[in-house]
């Protein structure tokens, strides 16, 4: 392995997270974007504009990002890496359409498409990219570990990649009646359905694999971070196992934590975890990880799912793409490709789209920003530009002199019986 581009420590957790299976998906109109921070030392938090909106699932290596956008895997990343040696970034044919889930490992990619199939790119040194033949249909979840890979199948944990510390050798009781999984960087992890017993087998070192009593039943969704597990039952976040000097840090679940949790996620020093549409997270007091424990706006809100790295952190976000051009309205208000000189968030196109009386004069400009600017576009202030009301006077002035022409027959300025004779003479302006 280059030491240049990660060192040991570096390879935590972006073996990722709440992942195996993919991510909750929207219902109706919810569109998605995916927002990311921590520490940045590849671009992978640098969320591109073709990721801002309308994806439905995400995933991060230690180098790279991915968002699932329309069917086809996006990622981008590895900024420092020219050529990248690990192939991330080289997203195959295959995962360019028709695929409904990703998940990261440390340098490779899962992807499952609509047919069940895996495809896995990226750094395949040990294997972990050489999909089994088993794992070519009928699959239903992914997880990508530290170099090994995970598949479920009619219930069944696959496993192929790196096998030192048995992460690959799947125990009689994960062969069958399994509905969910995850990898961590040396163990992997599963899910009984009958008994929502966590399973658990790999590199134990740090007890990652010493599954707790209270995690023995009753369990409805696990993560694997580098040292540690971590576990979700009726929405308390259960953890143990952990590296030395970090385990009672992160395995301290926050108050916050123990109750009305949806999702969670594990890095290599911090966990988190999703709640009323936020994200909290521990672990390291470390000042130097700082940029990833402070939560910014993006993840504070509108949150719906929530995935790691080492010491990075992305989420999957409620956003608004009022024009379905693919881009998050936000960004292009903030880039300045679209107005909002309502302030309210969205384009003014959609606005006037919505609402055409916001816009009389069909410039594309709000009215009421217009005469904001500019008073004298509205003389007598009733909230309509002058112009506007003078047209419509005079396209109402116009129908009034023609109804008169029509009906004052004779000239006298008047309609009267005496225009009805030579209405019937089919005489005047108006006649057929």
């Amino acid at each position: 392995m280059n030491s240049k581009l990660v060192s040991s420590r570096s390879l935590a957790a972006s073996f990722l997270v709440l992942a195996c299976s993919g991510v909750a998906r929207g219902q109706g109109a919810t569109v998605y974007g995916a927002a990311a921070w921590g520490v940045n030392a590849y671009g992978q938090t640098d969320v591109p504009a073709t990721a801002s909106a309308r994806i439905s699932d995400i995933a991060i290596t230690l180098i790279d990002g991915y968002a699932l956008k329309q069917g086809a895997v996006i990622g981008w990343g590895s900024k420092d890496l020219d050529p990248d040696p690990y192939g991330g970034l080289d997203i195959p044919v295959d995962a360019q359409s028709g695929v409904t889930a990703i998940s990261g490992g440390a340098y490779h990619v899962l992807a499952l498409n609509a047919q069940g199939r895996v495809i896995a790119w990226g750094y395949n040194i040990i294997g972990q990219c050489d999909v089994p033949s088993a794992a070519l249909s009928g699959v239903s979840s992914i997880a990508g570990g530290g170099f090994h890979s995970l598949a479920l199948k009619s219930g069944e944990v696959l496993a192929w990649g790196y096998n030192d510390d048995q992460q690959c050798d799947v125990p009689v009781a994960a062969q069958s009646g399994v509905s969910v999984i995850s990898a961590g960087f040396m163990h992997s992890l599963a899910i009984k359905a009958s008994t929502g017993e966590v399973l658990a087998w790999g590199r134990n070192e740090t007890h990652a694999c010493d599954v707790p009593v209270a995690a023995q039943s009753g369990v409805s969704s696990i993560v694997g971070g580098f040292g540690a597990s971590v576990a979700l039952k009726a929405g308390r976040v259960l953890v143990w196992g952990g590296e030395s000097g970090t385990a009672e840090q992160i395995g301290d679940v926050p108050a916050a934590a123990q109750s009305g949790v949806s999702a969670i996620a594990a890095g290599w020093d911090h966990i988190a975890a999703l709640k009323d549409g936020g994200v909290i997270i521990w672990g390291s007091d470390d000042s130097v990880y700082s940029s990833l424990t402070n939560v910014p706006a993006d993840g504070q809100h509108s949150v719906a799912a929530v995935k790691m790295s080492s010491y990075n952190a992305m989420v999957m976000i409620e956003v608004t793409d009022c024009d379905a051009n693919g881009l998050r309205d936000q960004d292009e208000i903030f880039a300045g490709t679209a107005r909002d000189n309502n302030s309210n968030g969205l384009p003014d196109a959609c606005d006037i789209a919505t609402n055409p009386a916001l816009d009389r004069n069909h410039n594309g400009i709000l009215d009421g920003w217009e005469i904001a600017q500019t008073p004298a576009l509205d003389s007598n202030l009733n909230g309509v530009i002058d112009g506007v009301e003078i047209a419509a006077l005079t396209a109402a002035n116009a129908a009034l002199t023609a109804q008169l022409e029509c009906g004052d027959l004779d000239g006298d300025g008047e309609v009267a019986g005496s225009d009805l004779g030579l209405m019937l003479l089919n005489f005047g302006p108006c006649s057929r």
